[in-house]
């Protein structure tokens, strides 16, 4: 593994922490902890009395700590990888997206939680996450990967699989920021029926439960035809798979929150898991696609993709067409 992709592997663990750190603002009411930004009281410190101005501030902090990395990992794909475009382009993108977010985090605070923007803070913030799975496997792999195959059936599966988890996640989203996440006191069904009667104000916690069981249904199948090709792709089968026991384990967690109403604990465990099971999808995604370019390759060796090691397969003879680098 080289440094840059280990440095790409801290951002994404450091962005998942953001993300966490994120639900614990909402989670504990601490989204207006500092009433401005990007100060706190007009000071760059928090008050040390004010227990939801310190948790926002320690959110802003754990964000400038990802900006850094994600400069990092910017300048690094510039330095080093500067006629490698696969890597290079995503890294410039998301030092883009970390500003972006950043000014999507002020536009919150002034608009005072806004639920739009707060639903925009945590697409942008998946987007992120994603982009830098990517980078991380990407930067792991052969510099030099032939354009054929890549979007066989399991690719497909597994794009169908995140990018439905991805929806289901800003579903939620929505559901908190319309305050419709208690409209009904059971679980999993609502009022004692799986169907109930529409309206404006249980329509968003609706779809979003009705949303989740076909989402799941939809991680499962492609969960099954990665498992159906495990002997040639493990780590997708792999991914696929903890991605499909992590949503079960979601969906009993969004019933605890109906339970525990809304419990601090329960909602940071909730979207935790969510992120989690949305980082595993995209990593088999990325997985998926190359194995199938590798294995269109004359001569090409499928397990040097599934062992991540750049040095398991010599690169081929480069064309200006037909390869990726």
């Amino acid at each position: 593994m080289t440094r840059f992709t280990k440095l790409a592997a801290a951002t994404v663990a450091m962005t998942f922490i953001l993300v966490m750190v994120g639900v614990v603002v909402r989670s504990t009411g601490s989204g207006l902890g500092c009433p401005e930004w990007p100060t706190c009281y007009g000071s760059l410190v928090p008050p040390f009395g004010d227990i939801h101005a310190i948790i926002e501030w320690s959110h802003r902090t754990t964000a400038a700590v990802v900006g850094f990395l994600m400069l990092g990992v910017a300048i690094a794909a510039v330095t080093a990888y500067r006629r490698r475009p696969s890597i290079l382009w995503p890294a410039l993108i998301g030092f883009v997206l970390v500003i972006f977010q950043a000014g999507l985090g002020a536009v919150t605070v002034e608009s005072e939680l806004a639920g739009d923007i707060v639903t925009a803070h945590l697409a942008t913030a998946m987007a992120l996450l994603a982009l830098l799975v990517y980078i991380a496997i990407r930067s792991a792999l052969p510099a030099r990967i032939g354009r054929r195959g890549g979007w066989d059936r399991l690719a497909l599966w597994m794009v169908g699989a995140a990018a439905a988890v991805y929806v289901l996640l800003l579903l939620g989203s929505h559901v908190t920021a319309t305050g419709t996440a208690l409209v009904f006191p059971d679980w999993p069904l609502m009022n004692g029926t799986p169907f109930p009667a529409l309206d404006a104000g249980n329509a968003p916690h609706v779809i979003h439960r009705w949303a989740a069981v076909m989402v799941g249904l939809i991680v499962a199948a492609a969960t099954l035809v990665a498992w159906r090709q495990r002997s040639r792709r493990p780590w997708v089968a792999a991914l696929a798979l903890s991605a499909s026991v992590l949503f079960v384990v979601q969906a009993v967690v969004g019933g605890l929150q109906v339970f525990t109403a809304l419990s601090a604990w329960s909602q940071i465990l909730h979207l935790s898991l969510g992120a989690a099971i949305w980082g595993l999808l995209v990593a088999a995604v990325v997985l998926a696609h190359y194995a199938a370019r590798l294995e269109a390759e004359p001569l090409a060796d499928p397990a040097a993709l599934p062992r991540l090691d750049p040095g398991a397969r010599p690169a081929q003879p480069a064309t200006p067409a037909g390869v990726e680098r």
